[in-house]
């Protein structure tokens, strides 16, 4: 009997080197044609993400949740103002946390927080970004990840905090940027933030060369509305006062820690912790990550009935009652 195995990180890898050098050469060719139809090709390349499979872990939690649907407007100027459907998910009751996923992600990636949060008297919302997870679409711009922020929270009302992971860290910095999004606490992990830094490696693993790079910019400003410069870092942040949890891995080898640095500098409020061999995606379902967020975001929430009951019985047991005179 012949079993089918599971795919090795080796395979996954010289799926992705195969992938890199089709890319390469179908680049390499439309340019040959023309420089329009080049920068129109890389333009579509570096904003359709792919789909991955649903592990069981992820089935689980989202089985768990009340899921529903988020009407979304697209408000670049690429879409015309087009609405999309987002799914999204909820469990638990109280004040609300929302759950950002990064580029090529899931909502429910970030599942490994649920139970702890809503166990500390939160709700939970998480949803999958328009072309990602079980939301239809095939691009994602920067901007339409942070329309969906932006819907999102108008959807399910305010947030008492947002935690993010890697490229929904810059969609949630640019949804309060452009969209008010705000939230009292915040919890950043791996987070992608350095756009330009990001496009330069893109170019440069495609081999395009600095004027196609600086073509693919201007493409990417047209349709989106923003502009490279107004998405700097610095722009992005603002003037925050609210308060911030940076969690990067000194291990990370997709996003470096110095984009999680660089967002602890520039924001005000925040902390930065530097974790080890965790890596991009492991650090969304470590123990000791887990318990910090959710100690940082639970801060001020009131325990959910039964635990305040059960906590005021425990110190009654506790107290000594000195008896009359």
């Amino acid at each position: 009997m012949l079993h089918r195995s599971t795919p090795s990180k080796n395979s996954t890898t010289v799926r992705s080197q195969t992938a890199l050098r089709f890319a390469r050469a179908a680049l390499q060719t439309a340019y040959i044609f023309s420089d329009d139809l080049g920068t129109s090709l890389a333009e579509r390349l570096f904003t359709s993400p792919r789909r991955y499979p649903r592990p069981d872990r992820e089935k689980a939690i989202l089985a768990s949740g009340k899921r529903f649907t988020v009407d979304v407007q697209l408000r670049a100027p690429r879409w015309d103002g087009a609405r999309t459907p987002v799914v999204t998910w909820r469990w638990g009751v109280g004040p609300t946390v929302l759950l950002v996923h990064g580029w090529e992600g899931r909502g429910a990636q970030l599942g490994a927080l649920v139970e702890p949060l809503v166990a500390a008297g939160l709700s939970v919302v998480t949803f999958d970004a328009p072309a990602h997870g079980s939301s239809p679409g095939s691009r994602l711009y920067l901007t339409d990840h942070a329309d969906a922020v932006i819907d999102v929270v108008a959807a399910v009302g305010p947030v008492h905090a947002i935690v993010a992971h890697s490229f929904g860290a810059a969609a949630s910095l640019l949804a309060h940027a452009r969209g008010g999004v705000d939230a009292p606490r915040n919890v950043m992990i791996a987070p992608n933030v350095l756009i330009d830094d990001s496009v330069k490696k893109f170019a440069s693993l495609v081999a395009l060369d600095e004027p196609d790079r600086l073509a693919l910019e201007d493409n990417l400003a047209a349709h989106t509305g923003v502009g490279i410069d107004s998405l700097r870092l610095d722009r992005l942040v603002g003037t925050r006062d609210s308060a911030l949890l940076v969690i990067h891995d000194r291990d990370d080898r997709e996003v470096p820690p110095l984009h999680g640095e660089k967002l602890a500098q520039a924001w005000g409020q925040a902390r930065l912790v530097l974790t080890g061999g965790l890596g991009h995606r492991k650090i969304l379902r470590d123990p000791g990550v887990i318990a910090r967020v959710v100690e940082t975001i639970g801060v001020g929430v009131p325990l959910p009935p039964s635990d305040l009951v059960r906590e005021v019985d425990r110190q009654l047991s506790a107290a000594t009652i000195e008896p009359r005179a």
